[in-house]
């Protein structure tokens, strides 16, 4: 590292220095443009988009499943709707929220039942249901206040992300399939004596608009059979190394290097290719079976720490390659970026030097 280090921690108060922060775009490695989808993970989504299914994929966290549906939806110009799914998520909280303690509290300042319709709000799934359909549905038919709905003015395609399904109690996967199969779901909270129980449906015309749902888990707990059979389902491996595909294997794969060209390639230039070149020689070298981590570093994980050692373009001439780097910024940022528990912090300095001896012996030696 040279230059002062942007922290002293020595209780001296420097207000000066919050000028020297840098200013971080956090989605800069994330964006949809940058996403590679290899030729199995392409017939995956080809299959679903074929026959109306959702998309169920699993993977190790950091792994890319979640920016699937960011890619997609980039991909065909649509809108993207999310939702994180929680413990106590219920299959209806995808659909919508429904205020009932500020309803009844409504009800008891206006000394009158307080109109439910101000009380609603969809979410995700319920909101790319309605979307699908015309404004002057939720407009006329379901007499609800704009807000509730944000309805783009026409009839309009979404991609809708669900995360994290294994999170939720064991029933929701299977209460949330019966939905997404059919289109439909009631609102019983909008029905009353007068109005018979509002039910959201897609005729089949409206069908053209159906959401394409994108389901993501890591697995954390088995998902019921029934679930699983209604989905396409696909394991996001992660990608191969160019120096682990034979020549006749590489037509159309898409490789580790393949990605982080796509998301750091303008750092390719002034002589950092080899500095890349080393970088990722150590992250194949971890995640072998051989080395005995607690936890293997994802794709995620690896990009964050490639942002953090190789400088910008016109940040200063790129090293020439790992020797060249300050040898404890390097130890520091692979620590608190690669290694996210404490034994295998531990035994960084180790492996660091355990792969240069690898390095050094030759493309023969363990780790290349």
């Amino acid at each position: 590292m040279t230059g002062k280090p942007l922290y002293l921690g020595n209780g001296k108060q420097r207000p000066e220095a919050v000028r020297e922060l840098p200013d971080v775009d956090p989605e800069a490695l994330r964006r949809a443009d940058g996403y590679r989808a290899g030729p199995d993970l392409q017939a995956a989504v080809i299959t679903a988009l074929t026959l109306g299914m959702p998309l169920l994929l699993t993977g190790e966290p950091g792994s890319g499943k979640s920016r699937l549906a960011y890619s997609i939806a980039h991909e065909f110009m649509l809108p993207l709707t999310e939702f994180v799914v929680k413990s106590d998520t219920q299959a209806r909280d995808l659909l919508y929220r429904f205020d009932t303690v500020g309803r009844f509290h409504a009800s008891q300042t206006e000394r009158r039942a307080a109109d439910p319709r101000r009380f609603i709000c969809f979410e995700a799934l319920g909101r790319a249901l309605l979307h699908a359909k015309p404004p002057e549905y939720a407009r006329d038919v379901l007499r609800l206040p704009p807000a509730a709905v944000d309805h783009p003015g026409r009839p309009t395609r979404t991609v809708v992300l669900i995360d994290e399904i294994d999170k939720a109690p064991r029933d929701v996967p299977n209460d949330l399939l019966v939905e997404i199969e059919r289109l439909r779901f009631p609102i019983p909270e909008l029905a009353s004596d007068t109005d018979p129980l509002p039910t959201v449906e897609l005729a089949l015309a409206e069908r053209a608009c159906r959401p394409i749902v994108v389901i993501t888990s890591n697995s954390e707990k088995a998902l019921p059979e029934p679930f699983l059979r209604r989905c396409v389902y696909h394991h996001l491996e992660l990608p191969p190394f160019d120096l682990d595909l034979k020549d006749a294997e590489r037509a159309g794969q898409v490789t580790i290097e393949d990605i982080v060209k796509s998301r750091l390639g303008s750092r390719f230039t002034g002589g950092g290719d080899r500095l890349f070149d080393d970088l990722l020689d150590f992250y194949r070298f971890l995640r072998r079976d051989a080395q005995g981590l607690g936890h293997k570093p994802s794709l995620a994980e690896l990009l964050n720490w490639l942002d953090a050692l190789v400088p910008e373009v016109g940040r200063g001439a790129p090293p020439g390659g790992v020797a060249d780097l300050d040898q404890h910024d390097l130890l520091a940022k692979t620590r608190g970026l690669l290694f996210k528990n404490q034994p295998d912090q531990a035994q960084a300095r180790a492996l660091l030097e355990r792969w240069r001896e690898a390095r050094a012996s030759g493309p023969g030696a363990p780790g290349r």
